[in-house]
């Protein structure tokens, strides 16, 4: 059965940061690590232990992000530019990342087009926030980590 979680960027922080929610209660925070040449975030659980990390790796022209869950790396997500798509290449699972024009809606899916997670961004909210549906709850915090990585890539006032 299929799982919807709430990401919310906090709009005022110190840190930019993150608040991922289910059915309103918080299940994953994610925050930028101080003093990091690039987007690197830790992903907590609600009790504050570490379950992902989302690295990225500062090379030339090429936006990379190298994404761990429970200590484990899971795959890599590269961004060419310049580049007129909203598509990113994930290294892992099969899948690809497939978004609109705006980068505002996002599937993941895989060669046979079956979709396992959507993304979409709230075109209204204070701070960034996305509405993700995920088909498999085990791909719950992988997806979480690929959406950081798109309001990285897509909606970062750094970018």
């Amino acid at each position: 059965m299929p799982i919807t979680l709430v990401m919310h960027q906090k709009a005022i922080a110190m840190v930019e940061s993150y608040e991922i929610s289910e059915g309103g209660n918080v299940k994953y925070k994610a925050k930028k690590k101080l003093l990091a040449a690039g987007a690197d975030f830790d992903i907590t659980d609600a009790m504050g232990n570490k379950v992902g990390l989302v690295d990225q790796k500062v090379l030339n022209m090429v936006k990379t992000f190298n994404i761990s869950i429970n200590g484990a790396m899971v795959g890599t997500v590269k961004k060419q530019f310049p580049a007129l798509t909203k598509d990113l290449n994930f290294d892992a699972r099969g899948w690809k990342l497939d978004g609109d024009l705006l980068g505002n809606n996002f599937k993941f899916t895989d060669a046979m087009g079956n979709v396992y997670a959507t993304v979409k961004k709230k075109v209204i909210a204070l701070g960034d926030t996305y509405e993700m549906v995920i088909a498999n709850p085990s791909d719950e915090l992988l997806v979480v980590a690929l959406t950081i990585v798109i309001d990285e890539v897509f909606h970062s006032k750094r970018s």
